[in-house]
């Protein structure tokens, strides 16, 4: 990625890593590194407001399928007025173009009842029911599927690229402050409306939920498909040759998986079939064969959500001092002292703790499987520990959702030695000499 012309003098020209998922970002203070997240995000996500509120000339990103994108900001009398979209696809030589005009008003969601949050990502948050909606929801609601600046490029040669295109910003700084949307007639994010009790904390523990909801509803509508259909499969494999021993170890490795399920709270109702001890004839075989092939459908629906869901729990269990983590019939995420067994209610969890839980409940169930997530100084509210730990966490974190993350810090503690994930941004010369930062900023990570 490439910007020119940030805040009018500074170029920054960065190559992401190929050692894995993460790429950090460092340099002093003052050079930008919040607002290269900020510019980047806002050219994936097509975020003009957000575009248009840092100076900058222009910005080129490289993809690695050798896609080229580019924007230029067109200002008059120090004022964005638009922007020229360009891009190339390769075999293609020549760059096509997209002139877009910018009004702050444009970027304005369409009128929508008080009660519903546009989301960053153009999903819809619904404060009554405490979960994001569904895009068919949305239709019912006459509520734009996706956002105004996605929808500024449909039909042209930038489409392609953009539907896929996915991107979160998060700043740390106000990962505990209450979801933002905007309504028509204000030009500056509103908070949510009087009344509404989500705090981001909540919003984001909520979603844990909603995908775990989701999932136990797909495994039973798997589970009432394989009763309805079990006579006739059986029938069709009742000359199906069996072997005992892979039929044994297939059996064994779904009990596990179910009795990990069950344990976890991800599936309500234990399973009591065992396997038969004495040999089983060839009928059984065919009959058992059958049964786990219905067993492995009505578990595979739950097995995505439970793989985030144990990451979180080894994450935050490692850390939280004397606290688990447990799940409600409802899928609820809640606390328990290790100690008295008393609850611990996440309000009650201090600031550090739900910084860390909102963080990751975010990554892990509210960003896209395949996003570029941008992270600005995670370091903040982390214990000196935990940000040795992070990096480690955070590839578990994309491996599991298939992430690429991008950290803009200037914590050492965050790197832990890892300077090969490291691309370092330096100070622009004025004048032929360059801009001296600010004091040594390990005093941020000093540790005592």
């Amino acid at each position: 990625m490439k910007i020119t012309g940030l805040f009018g003098y500074v170029e920054h020209d960065v190559s992401f890593t190929s050692e894995g998922p993460i790429t950090i970002i460092s340099g002093p203070n003052g050079i930008g590194k919040t607002h290269f997240l900020r510019i980047l995000n806002g050219l994936i996500t097509l975020d003009f407001r957000a575009l248009a509120a840092v100076e900058f000339e222009s910005i080129e990103v490289r993809f690695t399928d050798k896609w080229i994108l580019g924007l230029r900001q067109i200002s008059q009398a120090q004022h964005p007025i638009g922007f020229q979209l360009y891009g190339r696809k390769p075999p293609a030589r020549k760059f096509q173009q997209l002139d877009i005009q910018y009004d702050d008003q444009s970027e304005i969601p369409d009128e929508a009842p008080d009660f519903f949050l546009r989301l960053p990502s153009g999903d819809w948050y619904d404060t009554r029911m405490e979960r994001v909606i569904s895009p068919v929801q949305a239709k019912r609601w006459n509520l734009p599927v996706t956002l105004n600046g996605i929808r500024q490029v449909e039909g042209t040669w930038a489409e392609e690229l953009y539907k896929e295109a996915r991107a979160v910003l998060v700043d740390t700084q106000r990962l505990d402050a209450l979801p933002a949307y905007s309504k028509p007639g204000h030009r500056v994010s509103t908070p949510i409306p009087p009344g509404a009790s989500a705090t981001r904390i909540r919003f984001y523990v909520e979603q844990v939920a909603a995908q775990i909801s989701d999932a136990r509803r797909k495994s039973l509508d798997a589970s009432l498909e394989a009763d309805q259909t079990f006579a006739a499969r059986a029938l069709q494999k009742a000359r199906t040759a069996i072997n005992e021993k892979d039929l044994k170890e297939r059996y064994q490795r779904i009990a596990d998986q179910h009795a990990e399920l069950h344990a976890s709270g991800m599936s309500v109702r234990p399973v009591d079939v065992r396997f038969p001890e004495e040999k089983t004839n060839p009928t059984e075989k065919r009959i058992l064969n059958v049964f786990l092939d219905d067993w492995e459908s009505k578990l595979r629906p739950l097995l995505p959500v439970h793989e985030k869901l144990k990451s979180l729990r080894r994450i935050v269990e490692t850390k939280f001092v004397g606290k688990e983590i447990l799940l409600s019939d409802r899928g609820q995420i809640r606390f328990r002292s290790k100690v008295s067994g008393r609850p611990v209610r996440v309000q009650s969890l201090s600031s550090g703790e739900q910084h860390l839980l909102a963080l990751f409940t975010m990554l892990l169930f509210s960003a896209r499987e395949g996003s570029l997530v941008l992270i600005d100084e995670p370091e903040i509210s982390m214990h000196a520990a935990w940000k040795h730990a992070f990096l480690d966490d955070i590839e578990e974190v994309a491996k599991i959702s298939n992430l690429q993350i991008v950290i803009a810090t200037h914590s050492s503690a965050i790197i832990n030695g890892q300077w090969q994930l490291v691309e370092e941004i330096k100070a622009p010369e004025i004048d032929g000499a360059p801009i001296e930062p600010l004091e040594n900023d390990d005093d941020f990570d000093a540790e005592v």
